[in-house]
């Protein structure tokens, strides 16, 4: 299911509420303007744990 106001997945939006790690995702997806392609950016500069695998999952990378 797909939310109609941030169109992205529910799952997603419900993990932002309760996990912060998911919020601080968001976050840095947003202000670095991070894509897919951006992998090995992502693997350089991130090293939490946590926080890496929200930006995968919200980015669709595997």
């Amino acid at each position: 299911m797909i939310s109609a106001e941030k169109k992205e997945p529910l799952s997603i939006i419900l993990k932002e509420s309760i996990f912060p790690s998911y919020s601080t995702a968001e976050y840095i997806i947003k202000k670095f303007n991070l894509t897919k392609a951006d992998k090995a950016k992502i693997d350089a500069n991130i090293s939490d744990p946590k926080l890496k695998k929200a930006i995968y999952e919200i980015l669709g990378i595997e």
